[in-house]
């Protein structure tokens, strides 16, 4: 019993503790390298106008962010998944699953369009 509630507390601590802070460091990681973007081009006597700043805005969708989003998934659905199992037992813990799944089909997703050519 004492156990379980460990488990439970671990599930709980790392899918509200996992999920902000890793969605906090890919947005920092994503403007940071947009601000090096900047500063090599003024350091090479460019001008950074709205065109630029708009071009740099806008996301592409690659293997890496089909990876962001399945780890996500994945750090929600894996607590969810043994938190619902260990309290209500493997018949409810199917619902557990599903976020499970989805980070799973992200994960495989972005592993075929690495194998795209571009």
């Amino acid at each position: 019993m004492e156990g379980e509630l460990f488990i439970g507390l671990i599930s709980v601590i790392l899918s509200i503790g996992v999920l902000p802070l890793s969605i906090l460091y890919f947005i920092h990681r994503v403007k940071a390298k947009k601000l090096d973007t900047i500063i090599k081009v003024v350091e090479l006597g460019g001008t950074v106008d709205p065109e630029m700043m708009k071009i740099l805005s806008q996301s592409s969708a690659s293997y890496k962010t089909d990876y962001k989003y399945g780890l996500i998934w994945l750090a929600i659905g894996i607590p969810l998944f043994a938190g619902i199992g260990l309290q209500n037992g493997m018949g409810e813990a199917i619902f557990g699953s599903i976020p499970l799944l989805i980070g799973v089909a992200y994960l495989i997703s972005g592993k075929f369009r690495l194998r795209e050519a571009d």
